[in-house]
């Protein structure tokens, strides 16, 4: 097992994220597109501000599920008589969904000037 650095990490993660905006931007664009019956401009903006919400969404999402399941891991622990320290927020996975979103904000901004 190789180590990692923190650039390394960084870059990662930045390289995922711009992966799932776009993955993400796409699709919403091609859905509004078949639904609105053709592609605009100013439905491109939408589909790309549905794309960010849902990403803003998922890493939401991923922070709810976690603290979730640590309330639970800390009382099963505290019945036991076990002492337990959570461990932390995937932040990798948190700040990839941001950065897609980030991503297709930046984009429906882009369409809209």
């Amino acid at each position: 097992m190789t180590t990692q650095t923190r650039a390394a990490r960084l870059g990662q993660m930045l390289l995922f994220g711009l992966g799932a905006g776009l993955g993400t931007g796409v699709l919403c664009v091609l859905i509004g597109a078949l639904l609105a019956g053709g592609l605009t401009r100013a439905g491109a903006a939408t589909a790309l501000g549905w794309g960010g919400l849902i990403l803003t969404f998922l890493a939401g999402a991923i922070i709810y599920s976690q603290n979730g399941q640590r309330q639970i891991e800390t009382g099963l622990r505290a019945r036991l008589g076990e002492g337990y320290r959570a461990p932390g927020l995937p932040w990798a996975q948190i700040l990839t969904a941001l950065i897609g979103a980030g991503m297709l904000f930046l984009g429906q901004f882009a369409l809209i000037r």
